[in-house]
C-alpha cells in the first residue's frame, strides 16, 4: 500500500478536529472547564484502505477501525475525555 500524501494526512487531521469539536460540545456540557479531548488515536489511524477494481488501492479518511459508527466513536472519545 501507499503512504498517505501530506494532502491526505491534512484531510485526516481537519477531519479529526471536526470530530473533537464535537465530543468538546458533549464534554463541556458535563464539565466546561475541560478543553482539550483525550484521543488515543493518532492522525494516521483516521485512514482505512480500500482495493478496488480494476487492482488499485484507494485510501480514504474515516473514523478508526473497530467503531460501529461516527457517534459511537465521538461516545468512546467523550468517556476517555471525562475519565481523563
Amino acid at each position: 500500500m501507499p503512504s498517505p500524501s501530506e494532502k491526505d494526512l491534512a484531510e485526516a487531521a481537519e477531519f479529526r478536529a471536526r470530530i473533537h469539536e464535537k465530543v468538546l460540545e458533549k464534554v463541556q456540557a458535563v464539565n466546561p472547564g475541560i478543553d482539550t479531548v483525550v484521543d488515543p488515536y493518532p492522525v494516521d489511524s483516521y485512514f482505512q484502505w480500500n482495493w478496488e477494481y480494476p487492482g488499485a488501492w484507494y485510501l480514504y479518511v474515516a473514523i478508526p477501525t473497530g467503531f460501529k459508527s461516527r457517534n459511537a466513536f465521538i461516545d468512546f472519545l467523550v468517556k476517555k475525555t471525562l475519565e481523563g
